[in-house]
């Protein structure tokens, strides 16, 4: 938990939610946090199984996953191929092209081409880093006015790559996967203009529709396309695919993500609950997998409920 990234604050939030889970569920457990990394490698030597609360560069994006691989290390979540693959939102544009999975419109701008590819790409779209998570440095462009292209310019500058995506207007849905099912689906109701990093993480700022009060048949498509993601990045043990849903009801995939938050705020706790899933059993079963990987455990007798 915590790092380095810019979503240190919440991977905190995340790390000791699981923390207190893990530990009413009877685990022994240890807070290890990589900033510090000389004292986070003498706390990972006493540990049998290593649970992912690391949202962000460094955790998301298979830094840490190839880390712990090389240890020898078992660890919660997907590997750090397939993390890479959906913490890269340009990598996971092009998989989703490629094995038609519907996604909206996109461009990617660099300080070499952003003229030339803007010109070719109208408004209004969603300015975003290519490679960071909870919505950091995302914004709307209506129209390429001065102040917009001065964003775009300085959101080059800082994170090298911007994806620019057309608006999808219409229904904010997720759908989270835990183990090979697919979670009820959740609608997004922000009270600001776009489920950004304050609506994400603000008490009241977001109302949460769960399930969503969506017909059965858009419900199973949701959670079926959820799942195509899901294994079309090559993820496993759990993740949260965030689509659009356009006033035809047409969904278009926005983007996966590995390790979704755990915080009391987070979305695959309040899909798990929706489906009679408490948060000690997510986590208690998202160890067991990582032990079962690993050939620690054979079977999933310390498993209290088994997802299917």
């Amino acid at each position: 938990m915590g790092g380095r990234s810019s979503e240190r604050a919440v991977s905190l939030r995340s790390g000791r939610a699981v923390n207190e889970a893990l530990n009413s569920a009877g685990y022994k457990t240890v807070l290890i946090d990589p900033r510090n990394l000389r004292m986070a490698e003498k706390k990972i030597r006493r540990i049998d199984v290593a649970f992912l609360a690391l949202h962000g560069h460094g955790g998301e994006d298979g830094t840490i996953q190839r880390w712990l691989s090389k240890k020898g290390i078992p660890f919660v979540g997907s590997d750090a191929l397939s993390s890479l693959r959906a913490f890269d939102k340009v990598k996971s544009k092009k998989i989703f092209r490629k094995q038609r999975i519907p996604t909206a419109p996109f461009t990617v701008l660099t300080s070499a081409n952003w003229k030339r590819r803007l010109a070719h790409f109208r408004p209004p779209c969603f300015a975003k880093p290519a490679c960071d998570g909870s919505s950091v440095g995302v914004f709307c462009i209506e129209d390429f006015s001065k102040k917009a292209v001065t964003l775009i310019k300085q959101g080059i500058k800082k994170h090298g790559r911007l994806l620019i995506e057309r608006k999808i207007t219409g229904r904010e849905l997720t759908v989270g996967i835990l183990g090979e099912s697919a979670l009820p689906v959740i609608e997004l109701v922000p009270k600001r203009s776009f489920y950004d990093y304050r609506a994400k993480y603000t008490k009241g700022m977001t109302e949460y529709l769960v399930p969503a009060p969506v017909s059965k048949k858009l419900s199973a498509r949701l959670q079926q396309l959820a799942m195509r993601v899901h294994r079309g990045l090559g993820l496993r043990d759990l993740s949260r695919v965030d689509i659009m849903v356009d006033r035809r009801g047409r969904p278009y995939v926005l983007e996966a993500n590995s390790l979704p938050g755990m915080t009391n705020l987070s979305l695959i706790p309040k899909a798990a609950r929706a489906a009679g899933i408490s948060f000690e059993d997510v986590c208690q079963n998202l160890v067991t997998w990582a032990l079962q990987r690993s050939g620690r455990i054979k079977n999933g007798k310390e498993e209290k409920k088994k997802i299917r």
